[in-house]
């Protein structure tokens, strides 16, 4: 038996899990038990369980429900699988159903993780989490996994009352009982839990605690994309006048470029400008000592927001719409609904950008009135409750 710690960010379960994946094994079950589960996250790894389960292995999730982390529509894309899929609730108030566990086991070997990593985003990717992963030799090993499965066997093999089988009358039952949200309710559960936000209540001090940025979760593969619930465009935030002069911006840089012409829409006179700035590479690392990848560094950075078809423009071109709030040289705009554009036919590894946001008509008069040739854009994610990310321009 080998015995390891995996330490999240630094290393990722969820490519753990991945590279078990793409194993050439003929596992006899793959058993899979979170206390929340995200959509995102089981659509990144969907062909490939169910490209398991076509070759004979037998693949079963415990899912739990408990303080709004599952969704509906979890639970109804895992219904489609066809797989044997449990509900773990219990009614008392005071538990919560909360383990995390995961296993891969043939013949000849076995993979366990038991961990704090939810089956989410981030507890796959991006979240601080810690897990022991067990590798076993079978037979050699029969002892040791034995007297380690053995505690487990409640979750790996659920029953009694508070285990219910998946089906579409417990979704409608729970659903009518309101205790599953949509995906976009858990997601905005699961980032107020992540920056401790309160319902109706504002934390006026300002956190004691830095920031760092983290890898992001790899990009939903293109014909993945369209199975995610199409959410309605998040409304234009209020407070759209000038305000004073500004301190620094808090939180953590995700990109930053020094405007060209073309970005700041400095074009001679009767040529067309981009409208936009260009998401490209511009050197940018995160984390640090890691060059982004700008075909789908940006598409995954705004991957929480609604994305659509981009009527109108080339056949495979998508956009959505982000709120930022954007200064320029010290002077606070407010908060603005930016359109960002994408291409995902770029992805292939073209050298030309992918991605573009776009001034917009009512905000290219005040970029092109500051003349921004040279100055530096940096974009920041925050915490701030109307507008998640931070647009900064400054003088170099």
């Amino acid at each position: 038996m080998i015995v390891n710690t995996i330490t999240q960010p630094e290393t990722q379960l969820g490519k753990e899990i991945s590279q078990l994946l793409d194993l050439e094994i003929s596992y006899s079950r793959i058993v899979f038990i979170s206390a929340f589960t995200a959509l995102r996250t089981i659509l990144r790894l969907r062909e490939r369980l169910l490209a398991h389960v076509e070759t004979g292995t037998r693949l079963q999730l415990t899912i739990g429900v408990d303080l709004g982390g599952t969704s509906r529509n979890v639970l109804e894309e895992l219904l489609r699988w066809n797989c044997e899929t449990f509900i773990f609730h219990n009614t008392h108030p005071r538990t919560t159903f909360h383990p995390k566990i995961y296993l891969f086991q043939s013949t000849a070997a076995a993979t366990l993780f038991i961990g704090s990593n939810n089956l989410t985003d981030g507890g796959f990717y991006t979240n601080y989490e810690a897990t022991t992963r067990y590798d076993f030799e079978l037979p050699a090993d029969e002892g040791e996994w034995q007297r380690i499965v053995r505690p487990l066997a409640p979750f790996l093999n659920p029953n009694g009352v508070t285990v219910r089988p998946l089906d579409i009358a417990l979704i409608q039952t729970l659903s009518a009982r309101g205790e599953l949200p949509t995906e976009a309710e858990a997601r905005q559960h699961r980032r107020n839990q992540s920056q401790n936000r309160v319902a109706g209540r504002t934390i006026i001090p300002a956190s004691p605690f830095g920031t760092l940025a983290v890898p992001l979760p790899p990009l939903l593969p293109q014909n993945v994309r369209a199975d995610e619930p199409v959410a309605p465009r998040v409304p234009e935030p209020a407070g759209e006048q000038v305000l004073p002069a500004t301190p620094p911006p808090s939180g953590v840089l995700v990109w930053r470029k020094i405007l060209p012409n073309s970005d700041a829409l400095q074009v001679r006179a009767g040529t067309h400008h981009v409208g936009g700035i260009r998401l490209t590479q511009a050197g940018f690392e995160n984390p640090p000592s890691q060059r982004i990848d700008q075909t789908t560094y940006f598409r995954s950075l705004f991957a929480d927001y609604p994305w659509e078809p981009e009527l109108g423009r080339y056949r495979d071109q998508e956009h959505t719409f982000v709120p930022m709030r954007i200064i320029i040289r010290g002077r606070d705009y407010g908060i603005r609904n930016f359109e960002i554009s994408h291409k995902p036919s770029g992805e292939a590894g073209q050298d030309n950008y992918t991605t573009i946001l776009r001034w917009g008509r009512e905000f290219n008069p005040i970029v092109v009135q500051e003349n921004l040739t040279g100055a530096v854009f940096s974009l920041y994610e925050t915490s701030e409750e109307n507008a998640s990310f931070l647009i900064d321009v400054t003088d170099a």
